[in-house]
């Protein structure tokens, strides 16, 4: 299973195209918030979208009574990935309070937005994270930014998922 993670657009929406380009088969497409509006424009059948909203996603053009949420949980093939934008839990500050709450949560993958900036951090059974210890391991994984990115070029991340292994990685643009 391929998963494509996009993030932080900011009206980028060309960058959207040109990932897609990039990848013609997926399994589905995360967005990560900050840049709801510029999916509106893609003319690609966008296959399993899901969404959450960022603190820059006042506008959202999914329906009134369906707007997007602030997380998400997902499960793909037995991963179960929780998504946020990360302002909520303070990920500029690092990302302890998120990965704490995804613990919580049940997760086996956090993903966020908010910083700008790429992450991919594993944490395996044992790790302290904000004083939680991990019973099981936990990928804590940023994107970066397709729109502003805060070093670099422009990035995406790719989540392969097979027989239960995840594989995470970083693209740019």
């Amino acid at each position: 299973m391929t998963i494509l993670v996009i993030s932080d657009t900011h009206g980028r929406k060309n960058r959207i195209s040109d990932v897609l380009l990039l990848h013609k088969k997926y399994d589905a497409l995360l967005f990560l918030g900050d840049g709801l509006r510029d999916f509106e424009y893609i003319q690609d059948d966008l296959c399993g979208f899901a969404a959450v909203k960022g603190n820059c996603d006042g506008f959202s053009f999914f329906s009134a009574e369906e707007s997007a949420p602030t997380e998400r949980m997902l499960c793909f093939d037995g991963v179960k990935i929780l998504m946020m934008h990360g302002h909520s839990h303070s990920v500029k500050s690092g990302t302890d309070r998120a990965a704490a709450y995804a613990l919580a949560r049940g997760a086996d993958v956090l993903l966020y937005g908010h910083t700008h900036v790429a992450e991919n951090t594993y944490y395996p059974i044992g790790s302290n994270i904000g004083g939680a210890v991990t019973e099981r391991p936990l990928y804590v994984f940023n994107p970066g930014s397709l729109g502003e990115p805060r070093y670099g070029a422009p990035s995406y991340g790719v989540i392969e998922i097979r027989n239960g292994s995840v594989l995470l990685s970083h693209g740019n643009i």
